[in-house]
């Protein structure tokens, strides 16, 4: 299903500085969409707004017409919108399967009472939910590391348990807050080729990445922010070719 995003006259103000300013846009046609602009743009900013964790000043933000702006961030994973973070969010004390289970059990698809009785019906799900778990590790290339405790996996793992436990919430629309960032070079080959797969299983992608080539390499649109304002909007070749992104962002370095 895709995504159905609509951004309209979102600002973010604090104080008299705006983080986001009148922003507006729309997405309906899934796949990956970059997000770049320099640092303090609003790229994180309004990757908060999207998903509940920061609240518009004015504007309005809905998915598939359902409208967004006041909820809080559990309602609006409930509703198709799950993300990961700059700075790693695994509970690392938990099992990698656990990380991954959180969410399920979050949303109400296993029963904690059900399960402390062990009524049939309530340990069937719970079974159910641990073999999607696991379909999911499996499915981000993790699935052997399901019993070790999350904080002893190595730091690219990590990601993708994030990624994975993100994915466990049903999403339409998963937010990517720099997830190559720390990797190696074959790292963020890797992970890049992930959620490249994963944006073809009709899910949208909104990828914020400083590495500007991995952007361009998968998206198939790409947003430029510059002081929370919308700069450019396009395909990958007509954002690399817009004179005011490489004088606002690329300088030099985007030939």
């Amino acid at each position: 299903m895709n995504c159905a995003l609509e951004v309209s006259s979102a600002t973010v103000r604090y104080g008299g500085v705006a983080a986001i300013d009148d922003l507006s846009f729309q997405h309906e046609d899934g796949g990956v969409v970059g997000l770049i602009g320099p640092n303090g743009a609003g790229k994180t900013t309004l990757l908060n707004v999207l998903s509940g964790a920061v609240r518009l000043t004015t504007g309005r933000i809905s998915l598939q017409g359902r409208d967004l702006t006041s909820r809080k961030p559990h309602q609006i994973a409930r509703l198709g919108i799950t993300r990961t973070f700059q700075n790693l969010q695994v509970f690392g004390s938990l099992s990698v399967l656990d990380n991954v289970l959180l969410p399920r059990v979050a949303r109400g698809w296993a029963t904690a009472v059900g399960d402390m009785v062990l009524l049939p019906q309530a340990h069937r799900k719970v079974q159910a939910e641990r073999a999607r778990a696991l379909d999911l590790l499996d499915r981000v290339g993790i699935a052997e590391y399901a019993q070790q405790p999350a904080g002893s996996l190595a730091y690219g793992l990590q990601r993708r348990v994030e990624i994975a436990r993100a994915l466990a919430g049903d999403p339409e629309l998963i937010l990517l807050d720099e997830p190559l960032a720390g990797l190696s070079a074959s790292e963020s080959v890797d992970l890049t080729e992930l959620f490249t797969k994963v944006s073809t299983e009709g899910i949208t992608v909104l990828l914020v990445e400083h590495d500007v080539a991995s952007v361009l390499s998968v998206s198939k649109r790409v947003l430029v922010l510059d002081h929370g304002r919308l700069l450019a909007d396009g395909t990958p070749d007509e954002v690399s070719a817009n004179p005011e992104v490489r004088a606002a962002y690329l300088g030099e370095e985007w030939t």
